[in-house]
């Protein structure tokens, strides 16, 4: 089932070995996020294993990997877990500095994710197996090393969530007075 949630990202589902697997096309932004992951919001509370495969995705702003966690905290409260599978660069380096990727929930394939999902922390993305992508993302310029030590990633990522929901604000307020 294809689903097109508003211009900029398209949503498809399926099942595989007792989780559900979306797939999220295009760009998840402040303008998408609630149409383009409200499918995820309706099983989050069906106690469901869910995983959202990345690989199509070319771009995920703060407000959208927000909405994200509020859905997996939904999943996990209702018995069910949501982890997120092969970022592209740019939503990974989002993850990165969000720290989402160091709390189990990242994974570089949807089949580790089905495998190792609710078992191991072995195929997650800053640990086990593919510890060495932290070292590659400093490498490539992709994240600074400096971001992995000290905090200074989760404090940058407060700041800019800080400003882009400020600036999302405006933009509401301003659009409701013309």
């Amino acid at each position: 089932m294809t689903a097109r949630a508003m211009p900029g990202v398209e949503v498809e589902k399926s099942a595989r070995a007792g989780c559900v697997v979306f797939v999220l096309r295009g760009e998840l932004d402040v303008c998408t996020a609630a149409d383009g992951l409200s499918p995820l919001t309706a099983l989050a509370a069906a106690r469901t294993w869910i995983i959202v495969d990345l690989t199509k995705l070319a771009f995920m702003d703060c407000y959208s990997l927000g909405k994200i966690m509020a859905v997996c905290a939904q999943a996990r409260r209702a018995g069910g877990d949501l982890v997120l599978a092969s970022p592209q660069p740019i939503v990974l380096r989002l993850l990165v500095l969000c720290d989402v990727a160091s709390h189990g929930l990242v994974f570089t394939s949807v089949d580790e994710a089905v495998s190792g999902a609710w078992s191991a922390p072995a195929a997650l993305v800053m640990s086990g197996a593919a510890g060495s992508t932290a070292a590659s993302l400093a490498r490539s310029g992709i994240v600074s090393s400096a971001l992995f030590r000290g905090g200074t990633a989760m404090r940058h990522a407060r700041m800019l969530t800080g400003l882009i929901t400020a600036a999302s604000r405006k933009r509401h307020e301003e659009a409701g007075t013309h």
